[in-house]
C-alpha cells in the first residue's frame, strides 16, 4: 500500500552539509553497533472510523531494535547508519465502537483479534559537523516500513498491507562529559507531509566502559508516533517508553 511519495530537495541539503563536513570530518575509521529492548505504551487511534488502543486492548509490550554504523574521514560522502526497529502488537478485545480496517466492518460489541506490524528499517546517511566533547550529525533518514494491520472476528477478517517508503530529516547530538566516560544525547527523525506526520526520538545517558573492547551501556526514552490517513487504513498512534541498550565501537 503506498501512502504517500515525498519529493525531498536532497541537492541543497547535501550541498550544505558536505561543506560543512569538509573541516570536520573524521580522522580514524569506526565502526559502531547497539542492541537493545523498548518498553513500549501505546496510545492513539487506529482505523475507520477512529478506534482507540485502548477499545482495541492494546497493552505494553517491549520491541527490540539493533544497528550498525560505518564512520570515516572521505570527505564529500556521508557516514552511514543502518537500524532495524521491531514494534508489533497483537491483543483481543470486545470493542465498544463500530472499527473498519479496509473494506471491512466489526460492529460495537463484536469480540476482534487485532494484530499489527509497524516494524521499520532506517537508513540514515549523515555528516559529522562536530566530533569532540560535542557530537553533531545531521543528515537524512531513508525508511522503509514493510508491515501490516489485521483484523479478525467471529464471521470477518481483513489484513491491510503498510509498504512505506519514506525520507525524513536526521539529527543526533551527544555530550561526552571529559575524562568520565559519561555521556548524554538526542536523536531524532520527522517529516510532514499532506497531513501525514512521522516523527521519532530518543534521549538518553550512558557510559562507556575504559576497557581493552570499547563497550558501554546507554538508558533512556524514546517515542514514536504516526500520524497516516489514507483510504484504506487510519493511523493516529503515540508508542513511548523507557529503553535500554548494550554499545559497541570497533
Amino acid at each position: 500500500m503506498k501512502l504517500f511519495s515525498p519529493l525531498v530537495n536532497f541537492s541543497l541539503c547535501t550541498l550544505a552539509l558536505t561543506t560543512a563536513y569538509q573541516a570536520n570530518a573524521d580522522t580514524l575509521f569506526g565502526i559502531y553497533a547497539g542492541a537493545g529492548t523498548w518498553q513500549s505504551e501505546y496510545a492513539g487511534e487506529i482505523g475507520k472510523p477512529a478506534t482507540s488502543t485502548g477499545d482495541l486492548g492494546m497493552s505494553d509490550s517491549n520491541n527490540n531494535f539493533y544497528y550498525i554504523a560505518v564512520e570515516h574521514p572521505i570527505p564529500f560522502f556521508p557516514n552511514i547508519k543502518v537500524q532495524q526497529n521491531n514494534i508489533t502488537s497483537e491483543q483481543s478485545s470486545v470493542i465498544e465502537n463500530n472499527f473498519s480496517i479496509g473494506n471491512i466492518g466489526y460492529p460495537s460489541g463484536s469480540t476482534v483479534a487485532t494484530d499489527f506490524d509497524l516494524s521499520y528499517t532506517d537508513a540514515a546517511l549523515y555528516y559529522e559537523l562536530l566530533d569532540n566533547w560535542l557530537t553533531l550529525d545531521l543528515g537524512v533518514t531513508l525508511r522503509k516500513y514493510s508491515g501490516y494491520l489485521e483484523a479478525t472476528s467471529a464471521s470477518s477478517s481483513d489484513k491491510t498491507d503498510i509498504d512505506i517508503s519514506v525520507p525524513l530529516a536526521y539529527g543526533r547530538m551527544q555530550f561526552d562529559l571529559p575524562l568520565t566516560g559519561f555521556f548524554a544525547g538526542f536523536e531524532g527523525n520527522y517529516i510532514s507531509y499532506d497531513g501525514n506526520d512521522l516523527a521519532d526520538y530518543s534521549a538518553k545517558i550512558g557510559y562507556s566502559f575504559d576497557s581493552a573492547l570499547d563497550v558501554g551501556v546507554e538508558v533512556g526514552y524514546r517515542a514514536l508516533t504516526a500520524n497516516i490517513d489514507d483510504e484504506n487504513v487510519h493511523t493516529n498512534v503515540e508508542i513511548k517508553g523507557p529503553f535500554a541498550a548494550a554499545l559497541f565501537h570497533f
